[in-house]
């Protein structure tokens, strides 16, 4: 059996169907987007400390850039720490007038305005469905007399 041209030898042992080599969706099990849905699923929340400010946040911004945020061992695990690079401290997070928010939710005592929202009462559905028939009852007792 003679090859004398090059195509008869890729014919019959290279396939068609074959994937590129360096394909990261293939291997995987991925497509190329599934880096993107996994962003769009990982929604940022706040993260006050009960109501206040807290620099660990992924709103919280410095205006001088001097956050600085390591890993400080406790008790034998590691813990992030916010530190001031301008102090060569702790950061105190809503008492220093460098601290900002992204959500502009940081309020001028240090604390959250979204961590107040949540703690803020909300009426549920069916109060508020009994407050207005209670508001549409009134009305129709007025119109009858």
């Amino acid at each position: 059996m003679s090859y004398s041209s090059g195509g008869q030898w890729r014919d019959r042992h290279q396939r068609d169907d074959r994937r590129p080599r360096y394909d990261r969706g293939w291997h995987h099990g991925r497509t190329g987007q599934g880096n993107l849905q996994h962003l769009e699923e990982k929604r940022l929340e706040p993260q006050p400390i009960g109501e206040r400010c807290n620099p660990l946040c992924p709103f919280f911004t410095c205006s001088r850039n001097a956050l600085m945020v390591t890993s400080k061992p406790v008790r034998g695990k590691m813990i992030r720490v916010a530190q001031c690079r301008l102090t060569g401290g702790d950061c105190i997070s809503g008492e220093c007038q460098y601290a900002s928010c992204k959500l502009n939710a940081l309020l001028p005592d240090g604390r959250c305005a979204k961590a107040l929202e949540k703690k803020a009462k909300h009426t549920s559905d069916e109060e508020m469905f009994k407050q207005i028939k209670q508001m549409e009852d009134y009305d129709l007792y007025d119109l009858i007399k």
